[in-house]
């Protein structure tokens, strides 16, 4: 559904990313896991088609339901429709000004021509556990920042998106609430049937919410494979130690359970 083959992306003084293929089909999930620097920032951009500022393009090939798109388009059309994007402090993206419902209709009215299927703003809520009554007229700064990771999410399937790019959505919360939104991501993924695309740096979170992982390093994928033969069977230094830095995994975190933190 999602893939890119062989990017490579430059400043004029250094590569930043170098010959990076993935690939996340139908129902699938992936997780990107690296330190900060590690490059995943940039990769996120250029499958979100954002600006890349002094960066470019050297090479590689990015289609999405087969087809090749073109490089560093801004915004590729299918963003916010056919894929969704979640990030970490989404309160950031919200005006203090606007209330939440108004922020559905603005984002349905941007939505307008570009997919045929609509949820209502109490269909969202309800995915996430908000009641429709009392999240509508509220403001963002009136909320919690875990109540408005829950709003960022329920806005992001407005469109019955078929991949939900999420973006170190739990680092900015605290345990109790990171346990959360990991439970409610794994359960939409079953419910609703989507594929997951995680960036992140926490190992933990990697395992709960991914059935494949990819481990990128200084701007190169170091490792990858299957997220159970990973944890198990590490072979790069730097994945061990990454592995070595996270809070004790709990036995079935890859099935969607729990896990230590």
């Amino acid at each position: 559904m999602l893939e890119l083959q062989h990017l490579t992306v430059q400043s004029k003084d250094r590569i930043i990313l170098e010959d990076v293929s993935m690939q996340v089909g139908e129902s699938q999930s992936l997780a990107v896991v690296g330190e900060s620097g590690s490059g995943k920032s940039t990769l996120l951009k250029v499958l979100l088609g954002l600006p890349l500022r002094d960066l470019w393009i050297a090479k590689g090939q990015y289609r999405w339901q087969g087809e090749e798109q073109l490089q560093q388009s801004s915004p590729y059309p299918f963003v916010g429709s056919e894929i969704a994007w979640v990030s970490q402090q989404a309160g950031r993206f919200f005006y203090d000004r606007r209330t939440i419902e108004n922020h559905y209709k603005d984002l349905v009215k941007s939505l307008k021509g570009r997919t045929p299927n609509i949820r209502s703003f109490k269909e969202c809520m309800d995915l996430v556990g908000l009641e429709a009554k009392k999240i509508a007229p509220a403001y963002p700064f009136e909320l919690s920042g875990g109540m408005m990771q829950r709003v960022a999410i329920a806005l992001s399937l407005v469109s019955y998106p078929k991949v939900l790019l999420a973006d170190e959505p739990t680092s900015a919360l605290d345990v109790v609430t990171k346990l959360e939104i990991v439970a409610l991501l794994t359960r939409l993924k079953k419910e609703e049937g989507l594929s997951l695309l995680l960036v992140t740096h926490d190992m933990a979170v990697a395992a709960a919410l991914s059935d494949h992982m990819l481990v990128i390093c200084g701007g190169q994928v170091i490792e990858q494979g299957a997220t159970v033969q990973l944890l198990e069977s590490a072979k790069e230094d730097y994945t061990k130690e990454l592995l070595a830095a996270t809070p004790r995994l709990q036995k079935g975190a890859t099935d969607g359970d729990h896990f230590d933190l």
